[in-house]
C-alpha cells in the first residue's frame, strides 16, 4: 500500500469520526430544533425553542390539597427482583432511585444508580380546560404495597378529583403502570416526566454531550436530541409512541398504551443531564391509561422484544452499515460464550479477520512489492515518453502485465477493512456487554487507553509496516528533482500517518484499538515475509 493510500485511509477515518459525531446522529429532532419565524397568521409549528423557565410557563399552576392530612411520607417504598430496585416516595408517587443489581459503578461495589440525587420521575400534573394547572408535586399519597405480587398503588383524593397511580414490577428491567384520573371537571390533560435526568454512572464524562441524549418516536420517525442542543428548552409535537432518555449505557423509558393521545414532548436540560416532560390530551372526566416503563441497561435484545422500534436507543452506527455491526455482535457474543474474556474474544476476531482476509492482503502485498521492484523501469519509460502520454500508458500497461502487477491493488484490502472498522466502531464504544470489562492493563475495553500505552503500540507496529512497504533507497545523486520531492514526502508520510493515527485512536474505545494494533502486527509480520521473498 503506498503512501496515497495511506493518506487516504487517515482521511477516510477523518472524515468518519465526524460523521459520526456530526452528521449520522443528525435526524428528524436535530433538524427540526429551529426557532420559528414569527407570523401571527401561522398557526404553532410542530417544533418550538422557549429560553422561559419551567415555572414562567405554569403561572396558574397550583398544588393539590390533600384531604388525607395524616398521611406520614415515605421515601423508600420498595419494589425489586433479581435484576433491579427501584425506590418510591408517596411524596409526589414518584420513583426516588433506580439500582441496577447486576451492574456497578466503577468500585465494583457499589450498585449504578439510574436517578440522580435527591431527584425523581414521573411525577403528574393535571390541567383542565381553562388552563388551570393542578402539580402532585410534594403532595402526600396514600399506598398499598403488595410485596407478593410486585405492585404498589398510590393514591391522592381531594375536591377536585382523585388519582391514582398502579406500579407493578415484572420480570426483567420492565414496569407496568397505570394512571387513573377521574373526578375532575374539565379535564384537558395531564403531564408525566423524566424530569430529573438520569444519572451519571461512569467516570469517563469527556463525550458526555453527544452520547447523552432525549430520543423518541414522533410520528414513526426516530427523533434524537442530544445533550449538547439541550441549550434552551425544545417541544416536539406529534404523535408519540415512546420516549426516552439516554447515558452511554442506560436508559429510562415510557412507552404508552397506543391509543394513549401523547402528542407534546418538552426536552431540557436539567443540571447537565437530560430531561423531558410528556403531556397527554384527555376527552371526558374518567381516564385510566397504561404504560410500559423501561428501566435498565441499553440492551438490544431486551428492547427488541418491545417491537416498536425502541430498540433504536442502542448507538448502532450509520444505517447502511448496522446490518454488519448486528453481524459481528452475534459472532462476538458467540465466542464470548465459549471464551468468557472479551480481550481475547477480539484478538480472536482480528485473526479469524485477517485470516478470512489472508488471500486478498497476501495478493495486495506481493503487487506493492512488485511495483517497488520494477520502479525503475516505470521511471525510465516515464521519462522516455515524457512527451507523449498516451504512448506511456500503453508502454506501462505492457510492464505491469508482464511482471504481473496491478497498480490498485494495494488499496483493496484496506478499502475492505474501512467498513469493519466503522461497524466495530460504535460496537466496541457503546455495548453494555464491555462495559467494565478489564483485559491485562486495561479497565474497561468500552473506554480509552487511560496510559495510552495501546495506542502508542499501535502507532509503532504501523510504523513498522509502513517502513517495510517502504522502496529500497536510492543515491540521492541518482535522482532528478521530482524523484527527491517524492522521496521527502514519503518520508515525511512514514512518520506523519504513525503519529496522526495514534492522536486518532487515543481517544477511541481500548477494544478496538486492541484489534486495530492486532491486525497491524499481524500485518506486519506478514508484509516482512512477502518482502523477504520477493527481495
Amino acid at each position: 500500500m503506498d503512501k496515497r493510500t495511506l493518506l487516504a485511509v487517515l482521511l477516510i477515518l477523518v472524515v468518519f469520526w465526524l460523521s459520526s459525531e456530526f452528521l449520522w446522529k443528525r435526524n428528524a429532532a436535530d433538524q427540526q430544533i429551529k426557532k420559528p419565524e414569527k407570523d401571527d397568521n401561522q398557526p404553532v409549528t410542530q417544533v418550538q425553542e422557549t429560553s422561559q423557565p419551567e415555572e414562567s410557563l405554569q403561572i396558574n399552576e397550583t398544588k393539590i390539597p390533600a384531604t388525607e392530612s395524616d398521611i406520614q411520607i415515605n421515601n423508600n417504598i420498595v419494589l425489586e427482583n433479581e435484576l433491579i430496585k427501584i425506590s418510591f416516595s408517596n411524596s409526589g408517587a414518584v420513583i426516588n432511585s433506580v439500582q441496577m443489581k447486576k451492574f456497578y459503578l466503577k468500585d465494583k461495589i457499589a450498585h449504578a444508580e439510574l436517578i440522580n440525587t435527591n431527584g425523581s420521575i414521573l411525577s403528574t400534573k393535571v390541567t383542565d380546560n381553562t388552563g388551570n394547572i393542578f402539580s402532585y408535586t410534594n403532595v402526600p399519597f396514600a399506598y398499598e404495597l403488595d410485596e407478593f405480587n410486585n405492585k404498589l398503588t398510590f393514591t391522592s383524593s381531594s375536591d377536585m378529583g382523585t388519582l391514582k397511580k398502579i406500579f407493578i414490577l415484572t420480570d426483567d428491567y420492565k414496569v407496568k403502570m397505570e394512571t387513573q384520573l377521574f373526578g375532575f371537571e374539565n379535564l384537558s390533560k395531564y403531564e408525566i416526566g423524566l424530569t430529573s435526568g438520569i444519572a451519571d454512572t461512569e467516570e469517563y464524562l469527556k463525550m458526555k454531550s453527544r452520547v447523552y441524549a432525549i430520543m423518541s418516536q414522533v410520528d414513526n420517525d426516530i427523533s434524537k436530541i442530544k445533550l449538547s442542543k439541550l441549550k434552551e428548552e425544545t417541544k416536539i409535537s406529534g404523535k408519540i409512541d415512546w420516549a426516552a432518555i439516554r447515558s452511554k449505557y442506560f436508559t429510562l423509558a415510557i412507552i404508552p398504551e397506543k391509543l394513549i393521545d401523547m402528542n407534546q414532548l418538552i426536552a431540557y436540560d436539567n443540571n447537565d443531564s437530560p430531561a423531558l416532560r410528556l403531556s397527554v390530551s384527555v376527552a371526558g372526566n374518567q381516564i385510566s391509561h397504561d404504560y410500559s416503563l423501561f428501566l435498565g441497561p441499553l440492551d438490544y435484545k431486551k428492547l427488541k422484544q418491545y417491537n416498536n422500534g425502541i430498540e433504536n436507543i442502542v448507538e448502532m452506527g450509520p444505517k447502511f452499515l448496522q446490518g454488519l455491526t448486528k453481524l459481528f455482535s452475534w459472532f462476538l457474543t458467540l465466542l464470548y460464550s465459549i471464551i468468557p474474556s472479551w480481550g481475547i474474544v477480539i484478538i480472536i476476531f482480528a485473526i479469524i479477520l485477517k485470516t478470512l482476509l489472508y488471500p486478498l492482503t497476501h495478493k495486495s502485498f506481493e503487487s506493492t512489492t512488485k511495483m517497488q521492484k520494477i520502479q525503475p523501469i516505470t521511471k525510465e519509460l516515464q521519462a522516455k515518453h515524457k512527451g507523449d502520454p498516451q504512448k506511456m500508458n500503453v508502454e506501462l500497461k505492457k510492464v505491469y502485465k508482464e511482471h504481473g502487477v496491478n497498480p490498485l491493488g494495494g488499496c483493496l484490502p484496506m478499502l475492505l477493512q474501512m467498513p469493519v472498522i466503522f461497524a466495530l466502531y460504535p460496537l466496541l464504544r457503546y455495548s453494555i456487554a464491555l462495559r467494565q470489562a478489564s483485559f491485562g492493563w486495561l479497565p474497561d475495553l468500552s473506554e480509552p487507553d487511560p496510559i495510552w500505552a495501546l495506542p502508542i503500540l499501535m502507532a509503532v507496529f504501523m510504523f513498522v509496516q509502513q517502513k517495510l512497504m517502504s522502496p529500497a533507497k536510492q543515491n540521492a545523486e541518482e535522482m532528478d528533482d521530482k524523484q527527491k520531492a517524492q522521496s521527502q514526502s514519503q518520508k515525511m508520510m512514514l512518520y506523519f500517518m504513525p503519529i496522526m493515527m495514534f492522536f486518532i485512536f487515543k481517544g477511541l474505545s481500548s477494544g478496538l484499538v486492541l484489534y486495530w494494533t492486532v491486525f497491524s502486527i499481524i500485518g506486519s509480520i506478514q508484509q516482512y515475509f512477502i518482502k523477504k521473498k520477493f527481495i
